[in-house]
């Protein structure tokens, strides 16, 4: 009969440590996007959720969402590293379950986007509406926001009425009310030509009588598709690129919870043994 000492194990290192380093990696990037949040948040001088209303509010604002994203990756990356390296049951079922509710949470959402993906659509756009257009000059974050999308996407606006959503903001509406500077314009990054003026700087007024239906030609510089429509547009010519950061996101979930499984399972295997020896 084989003879067991209380350092004998039956746990595979390869598997072990192919856990460890996983997590290590992710605990690192997520102390990182952690520190970057931190720091970014700070910097904007105002150290302080009061502002934060909504769960919008959440997903416009980079740095909090560094902050809480990189909190749950540091966390589960500590659980999953250190529960590898101790062989820690506890450590690793939290991991384990954790990623798990992840994993289903992300599918859940992405069956419902699907099978209700106009209904998704239309609450999402009338939520981009609402809350970006409206506050675009009130809040730095949502100006940054919005100019860069614009600009990128080569966009106006979010909804399927393009430019003529910034008639719903107070300083850009076009109506005889409004004795803003920027009354019948658009914002600067809808502009097609910015730096109208001079080469670099972009030209603040470059949208100016956009919205005034008067004024002929005063649409030839800026961008007439919504953004929604154009980010709906660049994502159906890049379905392969979007299929593949799909796949490159669920692989590392699927591939933790296949490693911490199967480990928790020797470890388990393991204590019965030692058990049983004992007992023997």
């Amino acid at each position: 009969m084989a003879c067991f000492t209380s350092r004998t194990t039956f746990v595979n290192p390869v598997l072990k440590y192919t856990l460890f380093f996983f997590n290590f990696l992710f605990w690192l990037a997520g102390l990182t996007m952690l520190a970057i949040g931190i720091w970014a948040h700070t910097e904007k001088e105002m150290f302080s959720f009061e502002y934060v209303k909504s769960v919008f509010d959440f997903l416009t604002d980079v740095s909090i969402l560094c902050i809480i994203t990189g909190c749950l990756i540091f966390l589960l990356g500590f659980c999953g590293c250190l529960g590898a390296l101790r062989e820690n049951t506890c450590l690793i079922k939290t991991y384990c379950f954790t990623l798990c509710a992840l994993f289903l949470g992300q599918a859940a959402g992405a069956v419902y986007i699907f099978f209700k993906s106009s209904e998704f659509k239309d609450v999402f756009i009338k939520t981009l509406k609402e809350e970006l257009v409206p506050l675009y000059t009130e809040k730095a974050d949502k100006k940054t926001l919005v100019d860069w999308v614009q600009s990128q996407m080569e966009c106006c606006g979010m909804s399927t009425d393009g430019f003529k959503d910034w008639n719903n903001n107070e300083y850009y509406n076009c109506t005889k009310l409004n004795k803003s500077p920027l009354a019948c314009a658009v914002p600067h990054s809808c502009c097609i030509k910015q730096d109208t003026v001079y080469n670099g700087v972009p030209n603040i007024l470059c949208g100016a009588n956009a919205l005034n239906e008067k004024v002929r030609g005063a649409t030839d510089n800026i961008y007439m598709v919504g953004c929604v429509s154009a980010v709906m547009q660049v994502v159906q010519l890049n379905l392969p690129i979007v299929g593949g950061v799909i796949i490159g996101l669920a692989v590392p979930q699927i591939l933790g919870i296949v490693l911490s499984r199967t480990l928790d399972g020797q470890i388990t295997d393991q204590l019965d043994r030692w058990k049983r020896m004992n007992l023997m």
